[in-house]
């Protein structure tokens, strides 16, 4: 009787243990906040070659530059001309700078901005720009 009942206190003893074991542990989640849309999607470009056409048109053209970049809506895309620390949207519509138009698209994975000046030379021959979310 005393090796049955010691018996049965070890298997007790082990079935507690292996519950035991078998607990759910609570885990605190590890928390992250993701950058804001603008840190993801930032790109600070220089332009410093032009193609002229006709009727005094320049255009200079990043070809592929955003296809890597982290956002998928390129409508949330803004470029911006960069000069003496003052930073101009130009993506929106055509905006007069340096006495002429200047503007910005974005054609499909490409950063076109055109600049409209009848003179040539142009009056600057290199342009700041950067490409942010909004």
């Amino acid at each position: 009787m005393t090796r049955t009942l010691s018996s049965m206190l070890i298997a007790g003893a082990l079935i507690i243990v292996g519950l035991n074991a078998c607990t759910k542990q609570d885990y605190a989640p590890i928390t992250s906040t993701p950058p804001s849309a603008p840190d993801q999607a930032k790109l600070n470009l220089v332009i410093d070659s032009w193609e002229r056409q006709p009727d005094g048109i320049f255009v200079s053209r990043f070809e592929n530059i955003l296809w890597n970049l982290a956002i998928a809506d390129v409508s949330r895309l803004n470029i911006y001309a960069k000069e003496d620390g003052r930073v101009i949207l130009i993506s929106d519509s055509p905006v007069m700078f340096k006495g002429h138009e200047l503007w910005a698209t974005i054609i499909r994975h490409d950063v076109v901005v055109t600049y409209r000046c009848q003179e040539s030379p142009m009056p600057f021959q290199t342009l700041h720009i950067e490409v942010a979310a909004e």
